[in-house]
């Protein structure tokens, strides 16, 4: 039984012209880290749409038409303290002369767990997949549309991920949805959603490329509409894949 029970997903664009990865250097090697000292943080990763990955998007609209990159927290109990003390710890560190530049987000949101899968060929279990180093995740954000929901998700349970996991290059996949067992500070709330992220453990923009129809699939019932599907790259790289 995995400990998470939730996870932040945060949108930001871009780095602005001439930046010279400053930011994402403090946010990985400084900022990232103090969240471990929260109840129930249970993992922080970050990941990278560079120009490769934004040209191989299945799908992209509204606010995440100008994703450049993903900051995923996954969260386990006290689920409700955990949240609160994370929008809390921003103000603090900033009042310690620890948090130099804010970048906005496109978009903020903290849905449950629902689903986990772990594609056989990765030979771990589902419940530790995000802990296995990656190449990079493609995620898929979507809303309602106007048919079956649940039809649509027993699809998903029955031919959809089996067919992803399937796929060379795949370690694995999470899937989450909205919810309203915990009070969320309005900066995280919206309509509801439902967000899966695909593990890869090759090349994010290949492995995107075959995935692609299989991804398009999922919008063919009417059940959802994709407001983004798209590769991006793991921020560290691991020597034992050169």
């Amino acid at each position: 039984m995995t400990r998470v029970r939730a996870a932040s997903f945060s949108f930001p664009p871009p780095a602005p012209p001439g930046d010279d990865g400053s930011y994402l250097r403090w946010h990985l090697l400084d900022h990232m880290p103090e969240q471990y000292q929260l109840p129930g943080m249970q993992l922080g990763l970050r990941y990278l749409a560079d120009a490769d990955c934004t040209a191989a998007r299945v799908a992209a609209s509204g606010d995440l038409e100008g994703v450049g990159n993903l900051v995923n927290y996954l969260v386990g109990d006290p689920v409700q303290e955990t949240h609160d003390d994370f929008m809390a710890l921003g103000r603090r560190l900033t009042e310690m002369g620890r948090f130099p530049e804010h970048r906005p987000s496109l978009q903020l949101r903290m849905p449950a767990l629902r689903r986990r899968y772990a594609a056989p060929q990765a030979l771990i279990s589902a419940e530790v997949v995000p802990w296995r180093p990656h190449r990079g995740v493609l995620v898929v954000v979507e809303q309602p549309g106007d048919e079956d929901l649940d039809t649509w998700e027993q699809w998903l349970d029955t031919e959809h991920h089996p067919a992803v996991l399937a796929t060379p290059g795949v370690a694995g996949v999470w899937v989450y949805g909205s919810s309203d067992a915990w009070t969320l500070h309005p900066a995280t709330q919206g309509d509801p959603q439902h967000t899966t992220v695909i593990y890869l453990d090759e090349d994010p923009v290949r492995t995107t490329e075959v995935l692609r129809p299989v991804i398009e699939d999922r919008w063919r019932s009417g059940a959802v509409r994709p407001t983004f599907a798209g590769p991006l790259r793991s921020m560290i790289e691991w020597e034992a894949w050169r």
